[in-house]
């Protein structure tokens, strides 16, 4: 999880090893900022691993995975969310409005007694949006309150790392007034849901969970992942989560910890 170099020393070392023993690899994480062919990139220049489209699962690819399967011809999504997101429904062929930065003159009030939704919108989709506001915030109560969109959104995540050193506000954060304003919550595909993990399963042909490990630096995205998909969990703690958080944790229990990614084959 996490797709970061910096989440362990021998991190490179580690997943070749496995690919080596022709281990089925697969990398997951909440962040919907790239493609798949981006993270392949990433993989390829920072860590020197070579993986197919098929062994990343990001929350992006799964919401476009998802709502494409569900879509009729002609039908669409109201989407809120980065110009990378927007970039992974293209690539699914997803049509999709509403992720440019939407900034109405005049009244707000005024503004919205005229607006006239489009047709067609079945999903609304929520990520992370840097240009979210409340004309998009409105648009998307509207699409899900009047034109019955269903509501979804990539994770909820209250916060992210930015560094060691710095935390902020994360996709929860982001969506927390539309929530609130329409009462109700939205369908999570990624972490800690377990629609990401059925997904791999279902594209992998995987029967047996007995012999498979979530492997993260979270408790409460990673770590509750595996929990939820009723698969082993091994905890990191060279990442986000330090000894005495797992020692104060009493809800999320992983069933390793490893002081990082390097100790896997010790």
């Amino acid at each position: 999880s996490g797709i970061n170099a910096e989440y362990g020393v021998g991190t490179s070392a580690v997943i070749n090893r496995l690919l080596s023993l022709n281990k089925n690899v697969i990398f997951v994480t909440n962040n919907t900022s790239k493609t798949r062919a981006a993270y392949r990139e990433t993989f390829k220049n920072v860590l020197n691993v070579t993986v197919a489209d098929n062994q990343v699962y990001s929350a992006g690819v799964t919401a476009a995975l998802y709502v494409k399967g569900k879509l009729k011809k002609g039908e669409k999504i109201f989407l809120v969310g980065s110009e990378g997101l927007s970039k992974i429904m293209d690539e699914y062929g997803v049509e999709f409005i509403g992720h440019d930065c939407d900034i109405l003159d005049g009244s707000y009030f005024t503004d919205f007694v005229s607006y006239v939704p489009e047709n067609d919108v079945k999903f609304v989709v929520g990520a992370f949006d840097c240009c979210f506001n409340y004309a998009k915030m409105t648009k998307a109560f509207i699409y899900i309150n009047e034109c019955g969109a269903e509501y979804i959104a990539t994770n909820l995540d209250m916060n992210h790392s930015l560094s060691d050193s710095r935390m902020l506000p994360g996709t929860g954060a982001v969506l927390e007034g539309l929530t609130q304003s329409l009462g109700i919550h939205p369908k999570v595909l990624g972490k800690p849901s377990s629609v990401m993990f059925d997904m791999i399963c279902a594209d992998h042909d995987i029967q047996d969970k007995s012999k498979m490990l979530m492997i993260g630096d979270s408790l409460h995205s990673d770590i509750q992942f595996g929990i939820n998909s009723s698969v082993d969990t091994a905890l990191v703690l060279s990442g986000i989560t330090s000894r005495d958080v797992l020692t104060q944790e009493i809800s999320v229990k992983p069933t390793f910890v490893l002081n990082s990614i390097a100790d896997l084959f010790e």
